[in-house]
């Protein structure tokens, strides 16, 4: 049956991060923008709360992670920065939590993010042959201000429906963020192909629910991609990953998955035989 629908991951799959800011101007844009969040409330940046923005990285990330290697249940990240602050001393409202995540996190455009040079070439030879286009991504920032990103990068005039971990309420894995997005395209499994960069997270969960996977591997001697969790540390360490939206691809990766085709480069996609022509 030819692939009428593909879904797409977004980091390290449709976009990367190949000339990241020094480590110290985001530190410093980060603890600016906590400091204006917690002046606003008459707290001053001082003591162990010079230190937030690291604990909400590590934060984040440990709840992150606990979820992504158990039940797949996306964490409350407003609630888990809300806990955070608490344990330094500082107690603020759900609402004021929410309002502290969204300074924690710089966002991609800012860091660099960058999509691959082949990327819209590739969007546009799909939606040329009639082939319906999607996402689903794990993430540990969305909301309006991912949607205005997406609608700045010109990602939004592809996708029919997108599906964000951390705004529906599971992650991938897990079936159900998956058979969301087949409910709002109107489209079946087995006429669908997933492109992403984990083997678990994409491919595994891909074939699971009978579709077929495309595995995007990275090669060795390509630049550092995915600029997560960089609020505090450098972005070429294995902690760097959530302040452009996800901390969890290198978690717990599939060993034993096969993949149904492998490519290195995303113009390869319009050479599968899976496409009808």
């Amino acid at each position: 049956m030819a692939i009428k629908t593909v879904l797409f991951d977004l980091g390290d799959t449709l976009w990367h991060f190949p000339k990241m800011p020094p480590p110290q101007e985001i530190r410093m844009e980060t603890m600016g923008r906590i400091g204006g969040a917690l002046a606003a409330w008459g707290v001053p940046l001082e003591g162990e709360l010079r230190f937030l923005g690291r604990e909400i990285r590590l934060g984040v990330e440990k709840a992150d992670r606990a979820a992504y290697e158990s039940d797949c249940v996306s964490p409350d990240f407003n609630a888990v920065v809300r806990e955070i602050a608490a344990g330094m001393g500082l107690h603020i409202s759900y609402e004021q939590a929410a309002q502290l995540w969204d300074a924690w996190n710089l966002g991609g455009l800012q860091l660099g993010r960058t999509m691959f040079d082949d990327a819209f070439p590739m969007l546009d030879w799909l939606r040329d042959h009639g082939v319906r286009i999607g996402c689903v991504t794990n993430r540990v920032f969305g909301g309006p201000r991912f949607d205005e990103e997406l609608r700045e990068l010109g990602l939004d005039r592809y996708f029919e429906a997108v599906a964000v971990s951390c705004d529906f309420g599971y992650m991938k894995p897990h079936p159900k963020i998956f058979e969301h997005v087949f409910d709002k395209m109107g489209v079946a499994p087995g006429e669908t192909a997933m492109v992403g960069d984990s083997l678990r997270a994409d491919v595994e969960a891909a074939q699971a629910l009978g579709m077929v996977s495309i595995w995007r591997r990275l090669r060795k001697h390509d630049p550092p991609h995915e600029a997560e969790q960089v609020g505090e540390v450098p972005p070429q360490t294995s902690a760097t990953r959530a302040q452009t939206g996800r901390a969890l691809g290198d978690y717990a990766d599939g060993e034993g998955v096969t993949p149904d085709f492998t490519i290195h480069a995303l113009h390869e996609i319009t050479g599968l035989p899976i496409f009808a022509r």
